[in-house]
């Protein structure tokens, strides 16, 4: 039979949760503790003034119990007096070991993940994410459910894309368990402006999701070729798992893959460095207080301020020009010569394009 007392330890647990970083007043521990044993047992219930005097003194000490019992299982529950002076409240930092509540700091990693990856098109993704959600879902107070119910209505994600018209679940799972596995796979895949669909004996490496291209991809080896290659996970029809070993022949171009991605533009070749010049203020502004994630970027203020150079280390010249021409005027870029040739290359056409 389950123990009563225990019973009651997790009733007050509950309800300091309620009470969140304000803390619970003993009162309201108290009124939790008589909500349960109404629940479990009506009659029990007292009837007189006297009885009900009994049992809030009992139900006082029943409080006390139960906070000892916390402490001694590692809960950190601090006692402060209310303003005024009248009544204990409780504020618990930290649950006892067997708690099963999930922390304030993991809903919220949890939470904001799953509305970032909902705008970034990756719903599949999103998906799991909510099921793992809602598992924490189950051991949130009711303070903290509001609120999260209001974060989902008040953080707007924007600049993403949406794969709604893929249902890749008999993709994904095979994908991650070639990749723990570390086995060949047969992929059936559909490239941009392809009629049908081609087949490929890949080793999958990871699944990346650039945010700036706004996709989720396999990069794989290509055995072939002897050279990674990128996959986008929307484009893939089919995963057979094979029994040969994944051999990855060249494991430095492979990292040097995963690296160095830009845009979803990656290879397996040596890396080069990008120096660019921007202007603007809210673009200057803007890189300081956000600066991209790229491999070894820095960027250094000039002319008072005026401008701001960067430099980072990409491999393959597609995806820096992607990220560069997105600043349009305000950008120019100093080096590689071939990179700064083939954006001139490409500003010419563009300009052709515009004219009468």
């Amino acid at each position: 039979m389950p123990n009563p007392f225990e019973h009651s330890v997790k009733v007050v647990l509950a309800a300091l949760r309620e009470g969140g970083t304000d803390g619970a007043p003993k009162g309201a521990l108290r009124a939790a503790l008589e909500c349960a044993a109404e629940a479990d047992d009506p009659a029990r219930l007292p009837v007189t003034e006297a009885e009900r005097q009994r049992w809030s003194r009992a139900l006082d000490k029943k409080v006390e119990r139960c906070i000892t019992r916390l402490r001694g299982q590692h809960a950190l529950i601090d006692r402060q007096m209310a303003p005024g002076g009248r009544e204990v409240r409780f504020v618990m930092r930290q649950g006892p070991d067997w708690d099963e509540h999930v922390t304030s700091e993991a809903r919220l990693a949890l939470n904001l993940a799953a509305l970032t990856l909902s705008h970034s098109g990756t719903d599949l993704w999103q998906e799991k994410l909510g099921i793992i959600e809602s598992l924490a879902s189950r051991h949130m107070s009711n303070r903290d459910r509001a609120l999260f119910n209001q974060m989902a209505k008040a953080v707007k994600v924007y600049g993403g894309v949406e794969d709604s018209s893929w249902d890749g679940t008999e993709i994904l799972e095979p994908l991650l368990q070639a990749i723990q596995a570390r086995c060949l796979v047969e992929l059936g895949y559909q490239k941009a402006g392809a009629r049908q669909v081609a087949t490929h004996r890949l080793a999958p490496q990871a699944l990346t999701h650039d945010i700036f291209s706004g996709g989720a991809y396999l990069l794989a080896w290509d055995p072939r070729s002897r050279a990674p290659r990128q996959y986008r996970l929307n484009r893939i029809s089919s995963v057979t798992l094979l029994e040969e070993p994944a051999i990855i022949n060249h494991p430095d171009r492979m990292q040097r893959a995963l690296d160095y991605q830009i845009g979803a533009w990656t290879s397996g070749d040596q890396p080069f460095e990008v120096v660019a010049r921007i202007w603007g203020t809210g673009w200057i502004q803007a890189i300081q207080e956000a600066p991209p994630a790229f491999k070894d970027f820095g960027s250094t203020l000039e002319k008072g301020g005026s401008s701001l150079l960067v430099q980072f280390k990409a491999n393959l010249e597609q995806g820096p020009m992607r990220w560069l021409l997105q600043f349009g005027s305000c950008a120019e870029v100093l080096a590689p010569e071939s990179l700064r040739a083939r954006v001139r290359e490409d500003l010419r056409l563009a300009f052709e394009a515009y004219g009468d």
